[in-house]
């Protein structure tokens, strides 16, 4: 239980930390110094080195202890998030610092993954999985609240001081976990059938399906939500203190995503497929909705629904899917490749987006976020159970 609490908390942390800039876009691009275009591109590439960090990281995490990988993530990344706003103004030292943070946060998620599933049985796993899912969404309306509260550099600082705090809270517990035999590396059981290798294990498991699902629930629950302050500020015709409260508002009803896929998840028999084609489809009808109707109470209602149900269909793949790959002996390697592919995704599409809306504007881009859904729902649909009862 201690352990799901300290990756619960430290997974908060990351996640504020990750939503700063989009909560202080608004205010930031208001200012004047900066355009939505120079923050498109800083967020563009703080994903591709979080991206290129899942993969690497991924892969040193099934060969280096949590403690050191968690820690020296959550102090470094704690470090850039605090120099990233006396650098803002410069192109090359804000690209840097904010990039450099991307990389050091991806050395958190996948060796905590793989220490929560090495450690505890499946049901177990999967409930502290979705616990650090709940956190991370609850760091975006903390950001919201940094962001109407703080002036944005002050609100970098202070998210700084928490990924600072977190790093040496994560070293001295997970010290104490492993000398009170709490804790313990590489204790899998490697199946049988497993003959051809992990990598063909995770091929038999469908890791080319579970990619996919990475790649277009990646760019809603990173790219859309990092644009949505934005989207309420040009397209809705909010304040920009306004937005930052409706994001915060907004992002806490995501965060119920938590509970809704475990309901639905349980509702459809703890089948994956079900549960994520479901989602997936309300999903797409959701942002139907949003193209179709400008009135900006009910556009923002479904652009929430939209946004949570996406993250329901990514919470089976990182709540359910990761740590049942225990067995592989692959978790952190798997979870980061994962990782990795949705945050290029995420990458491309952020500055994609960036610049369809000065060209398309935002309804176009509505439209397109459907069209991910719609893709999310037709590859998910399980075929081979389809025609095997036929």
């Amino acid at each position: 239980m201690f352990l799901g609490i300290l990756c619960s908390i430290a997974y908060f942390a990351v996640y504020v930390a990750r939503n700063i800039l989009s909560t202080v876009t608004p205010q930031m691009i208001e200012g004047g110094s900066f355009t939505k275009e120079y923050i498109g591109e800083i967020s563009s590439l703080f994903f591709v080195f979080y991206a290129i960090g899942q993969l690497l990281n991924g892969i040193i995490g099934d060969k280096i202890k949590a403690r050191y990988m968690m820690s020296f993530g959550l102090l470094l990344s704690g470090i850039t998030t605090i120099i990233f706003p006396y650098v803002a103004d410069q192109q090359f030292g804000a690209t840097f610092a904010y990039s450099m943070t991307g990389f050091f946060l991806s050395m958190i998620y996948a060796p905590m993954t793989k220490v929560v599933a090495e450690n505890m049985i499946q049901i177990y796993a999967e409930r502290c999985s979705f616990a650090y899912s709940l956190t991370s969404y609850l760091g975006s309306p903390m950001a919201g609240i940094l962001a109407s509260v703080f002036a944005w550099q002050s609100a970098f600082i202070a998210s700084g001081v928490f990924l600072l705090i977190m790093a040496f809270l994560c070293f001295a517990s997970l010290l104490f976990l492993e000398k009170k035999g709490l804790v313990e590396y590489n204790t899998f059981k490697k199946q049988k059938s497993a003959s051809g290798g992990s990598i063909k294990l995770l091929l038999k498991r469908r890791i080319i399906l579970f990619s996919i699902v990475a790649i277009l629930t990646g760019i809603v629950r990173t790219t859309v939500v990092f644009w949505l302050p934005t989207y309420f500020h040009e397209y809705l015709g909010f304040s920009t203190d306004e937005s930052a409260n409706i994001f915060t508002i907004a992002t806490l009803a995501i965060a119920l995503t938590v509970f809704v896929t475990m309901a639905v998840y349980e509702l459809f028999k703890r089948d994956m497929d079900i549960t994520m084609i479901s989602m997936f489809l309300l999903a797409s009808v959701a942002f139907l909705g949003a193209f179709f109707i400008s009135s900006p109470i009910l556009n923002i209602i479904f652009i929430v629904i939209a946004i949570l149900a996406s993250n329901a269909a990514a919470n089976i793949l990182w709540s359910i899917y990761c740590p049942s790959l225990s067995d592989t002996g692959m978790v952190s390697t798997a979870t980061g490749f994962l990782n990795f592919i949705g945050y290029m995704a995420s990458s491309a599409s952020s500055y994609i987006f960036a610049y369809m809306v000065e060209s398309t504007g935002w309804k176009i881009i509505v439209f397109v976020w459907f069209i991910l859904m719609a893709i999310g729902a037709f590859v998910t649909i399980p075929y081979k159970k389809i025609f095997k009862k036929h």
